[in-house]
């Protein structure tokens, strides 16, 4: 049989370091059964009929293991290698026969792939019994957090993420520590973060071993430190006690470290299997290495049921997402395919009567694409992979998973949702800028859109990807997974219940392409949440088609390479438009209203030379038109603009580009708003308050135009935001600008103002946000006041919304906050819901028992702003009518529809 000793896929091994003998103390190979493989540079034994046991570490030198010395020097950088003991004996021939297993273990910094083939052993020995079993039966969900990547987190960062991560049901963050010298204070800033927030979530300490030096003082010290922090998490009155590897420190080292903090130990070390018996000090174990599947299969509870039969109910276990990574000294793949993520949580939620703990991996260890948080804090140099690629939507999911672990039930589903993501382009493609090549296991992966939908009731969804595409009709309630085939072009996933398009959505952010310039095979994770459809103009309005982009020729002008009238601009033609971009180092907009005027308008005010469109929604300047890219065919850009139909803004990958015929480009964006851009100023914006972003797809609370300028203060985002109710100031220099503040997750509720603590980028002394917070102004409330409108009385609501133009929530909702923003946006009709919430609209629908008057006794909880004032209550509404409107009720039937 051939067995890979060990596999260094960071190493160009030489083919004459492995000529020469290799001695063990137990086993003398000769050369004729030592080979090199070129393909996967791994060292082969060849034909030996041997078995592999148990595995240690030792370093270069050691002698106890002689390597050939040219080995020796090409190892020097390594501080150390991993070899396994080779036996041979009929015992061992019989067990592994029984356990097949291999499990392997990435090292989360070095990447050894180590495969183990696994040997049944003695059951555990731990603390007493009585002190260790969990007798309430209670489940816990921990998150593994790399501290390593919060070198730049300041207090409102480490906020954030302790708001995020307990949101979804987790109990605890596992602070996995390594040996920076700043790394303790970020661990008590953590600390501290979560208990200025009044945070039930607890912490504690993972020690990373692979980096730190293995002191049993020193881990002593900063336990005892943190022990008694009202957010530690205890196990029966004992701090937790983790780490990422610690067979350094020995079965004597940790029981010194257990007599000295009185700690709750759950470590994960490798090569213990067959060995717990020898570590009694430990009180449970985690498999870090079973959250993935140890190959190009599918992922089983082989591995879990191998530690079980071991450990009982003290194993714990992991459950992650996905994982790449793209350095020179490690470059792979592990196969993520085939819905991992909810596949392992199925398993887990199987298992839960087996289990007390289960760990996400991770937070944010960006650097190898298993991170369920935002993309944001410090990244490893080099990393490519991991920025526009988010994998939020993934830890939203999670929350229907994490809530049946804990309780062993699945919550109803009562929101539709469809979860997607994708790899952005094939997995045989080649890059054309990408040096290193492509990673192992990359032929693994197919190239496919995957779905998850939740389904409060029987739909038909539709994927599509390019020219891929496909229909699933009669998709039931519950959780229902999908794929398709991935084709070059954009994402859109739509949903129709009873004849109504309630999902329809694509992103604009990802674009699958066939020729990437660097490889890379993380996944872009988006989602997309079903509303009420829009009210019609008129009860004869037809919808547009979505399934061609080409627009008819009667009703689309092609652009032409001529001056564009009045505008100072001229048509350059139609480019493609890839990563890096076109148009690069400038402006970037999105909006669902989105013009060539609008474009060219917003990159004159800001001093651009050049202004594209593109996708029909986005608009980009800047100063130069990336070195090599060349105009294409006119024809390749064929996307009506989203707010001019005759317009052309561009096509998937096609910018249409015009240029500025007026002064030459500043050397950056810093001009003030000319007479061109936007004509309302400050003074109709009034602060409004500090608001959190959302916590689900893309989080933006305002989604209807974003900017990000070196000049940002509150008075150019509420001139840029001019015609909308609200405009937000973010992180120094980002700027949102939209009409309802609750899109993606948002509530809108004002947080504290020492959430917002970001100096802005054009004015250090005025404040613009923080960290996924918004400095937010609203409107001046102009528009008239109660006064002039008619209390229509108290109403019923429902999930199909009586009002379906806009809606807000604030906290300090009164009558006159929400009539003047329905009539700021000419709607007729405005509705006060409990306490915080506005509903606009200018029907009123009546579907689902919504829309149907009731006894004002009825609305009864006070206005969040003006407790003398009611703001309607559970799912009843105070309904105001503008001067002159009649209360119009529509009803919408519901057809049964004959599928062929």
């Amino acid at each position: 049989m051939t067995v890979v000793l060990w596999r260094l896929n960071f190493l160009d091994l030489q083919p004459s370091c492995v000529s020469a003998s290799v001695r063990f103390p137990s086993l003398f190979l000769p050369p004729s059964a030592i080979r090199l493989d070129p393909n996967s540079k791994a060292l082969i034994l060849a034909q030996l009929g041997i078995h592999i046991l148990s595995l240690f570490v030792i370093n270069c030198g050691s002698s106890a293991y002689t390597l050939p010395n040219c080995c020796i020097m090409h190892y020097s950088p390594l501080l150390s290698i991993l070899f396994f003991s080779l036996l041979q004996s009929a015992t061992a021939q019989q067990d592994s026969n029984r356990h097949p297993s291999l499990l392997g273990f990435r090292h989360k910094h070095k990447s050894l792939s180590k495969n183990v083939l696994l040997k049944n052993a003695t059951s555990f020995q731990g603390d007493s019994p009585a002190e260790l079993e969990k007798r309430d039966g209670t489940k816990y969900v921990f998150m593994h957090h790399i501290v390593g990547n919060t070198y730049s987190y300041g207090p409102d960062d480490w906020k954030d993420d302790i708001r995020q991560i307990a949101a979804k049901g987790v109990d605890a963050i596992a602070l996995n520590i390594g040996s920076s010298s700043w790394q303790p204070d970020q661990i008590r800033s953590a600390y501290a973060a979560a208990a200025s927030i009044g945070s039930n979530l607890k912490l504690f300490i993972s020690f990373d071993f692979t980096e730190m030096a293995c002191s049993v003082s020193d881990v002593v010290s900063r336990v005892n430190e943190l022990a008694g922090h009202p957010n530690q998490f205890k196990v029966n009155g004992k701090p937790m006690i983790s780490s990422y590897a610690g067979d350094c420190l020995g079965q004597s080292g940790w029981a010194s470290i257990k007599s000295q903090t009185n700690g709750y130990l759950m470590p994960f070390i490798w090569g213990l299997e067959g060995q717990f018996n020898n570590w009694p000090s430990l009180d449970s174990w985690y498999c870090w290495g079973c959250a993935w599947p140890q190959g190009n299969a599918d992922k089983t509870t082989d591995d879990d049921n191998y530690y079980i039969n071991q450990l009982g109910s003290r194993y714990a276990t992991t459950i992650s997402v996905w994982m790449y990574t793209h350095y020179g000294y490690k470059n792979f793949y592990q196969r993520g395919d085939n819905w991992l993520i909810n596949t392992r949580w199925e398993q887990l939620v199987a298992m839960r009567d087996k289990l007390t703990f289960v760990e996400m991996v991770t937070w944010n260890d960006f650097g190898e694409s298993d991170y369920f948080g935002p993309v944001k804090g410090a990244q490893p140099d080099g990393t490519t992979w991991a920025t526009n690629f988010p994998h939020t939507a993934w830890y939203d999911m999670s929350q229907y998973y994490i809530t049946a672990f804990k309780t062993g039930s699945y919550p109803a589903i009562t929101e539709d949702v469809i979860y997607y993501w994708a790899r952005p382009h094939p997995a045989g493609a080649t890059a054309s800028g990408d040096s290193l090549g492509r990673p192992t296991g990359f032929d693994w992966t197919p190239d496919t859109l995957w779905a998850v939908v939740f389904a409060s009731s029987t739909s038909t969804v539709t994927l599509k990807c390019g020219s891929s595409s496909q229909t699933f009709t009669n998709v039931a309630a519950g959780v229902t997974k999908l794929k398709i085939p991935l084709a070059a072009g954009k994402i859109t996933v739509t949903m129709v219940k009873n004849g109504q398009t309630v999902i329809n959505e694509t992103p604009s952010d990802f674009t699958f392409v066939t020729n990437p310039v660097l490889y890379n095979y993380n996944a872009y994770v988006g989602s997309a949440k079903a509303t009420s459809p829009p009210v019609p103009a008129t009860s004869t309005t037809t919808t547009a088609s979505t399934t061609t982009a080409t627009p008819a020729s009667s009703t689309v002008t092609t652009p032409s390479s001529t001056p564009i009238s009045n505008t100072g601009w001229t048509y350059l033609g139609c480019y493609p438009d890839y990563s890096p971009r076109t148009l690069a180092n400038g402006l970037y907009l999105s909006e669902n209203t989105q013009t060539v005027a609008k474009c060219l308008a917003s990159c004159s005010a800001q001093g651009y030379k050049y202004a594209g469109t593109e996708y029909g929604i986005e608009c980009f300047c800047s100063n130069s038109i990336t070195a090599g890219v060349t105009a294409t065919s006119s024809s390749e850009c064929n996307m009506p603009c989203a707010g001019k139909a005759s317009d052309i803004c561009g096509g998937g990958n096609r910018i249409s580009i015009y240029s500025s015929t007026g002064a030459a480009p500043t050397s950056s964006a810093t001009t003030t708003p000319t007479a061109t851009s936007p004509t309302a100023t400050s003074t109709s914006f009034s602060y409004y308050g500090c608001v959190a972003e959302g916590t689900t797809g893309s989080r933006r609370a305002l989604t209807s135009a974003s900017f990000s300028q070196s000049n940002m203060t509150p008075q150019v985002c509420q001139t840029l935001c001019a015609g909308y109710q609200y405009a937000g100031v973010e992180y120094g220099s980002e700027c949102y600008c939209g009409n309802t503040l609750t899109n993606n997750g948002a509530t809108g509720a004002v947080i504290p103002a020492s959430n917002c603590a970001s100096s802005c980028s054009g004015d250090a002394s005025q404040v613009c946000g923080g960290g996924w917070i918004m400095s937010v102004y609203s409107k001046a409330a102009a528009p008239p006041s109660s006064s002039t409108w008619t209390s229509a009385g108290c109403y019923v609501d429902g999930g199909d919304r009586m009002l379906r133009g806009s809606s807000t929530s604030q906290a300090g909702m009164t009558t006159e906050i929400c009539i003047g923003i329905c009539s700021s946006q000419s709607f007729t009709l405005a509705a006060t819901e409990y306490g915080s919430e506005c509903y606009c609209g200018s029907q009123l629908y009546k579907t689902g028992g919504a829309g149907v008057a009731t006894s004002s006794n009825e609305c009864n909880m006070p206005c969040g702003g003006n407790s003398a004032q009611t703001c309607g209550a559970g799912w009843r509404g105070n309904l105001y009518t503008a001067p002159g409107t009649a209360i119009a009720r529509r009803h919408t039937s519901r057809r049964r529809l004959a599928l062929f």
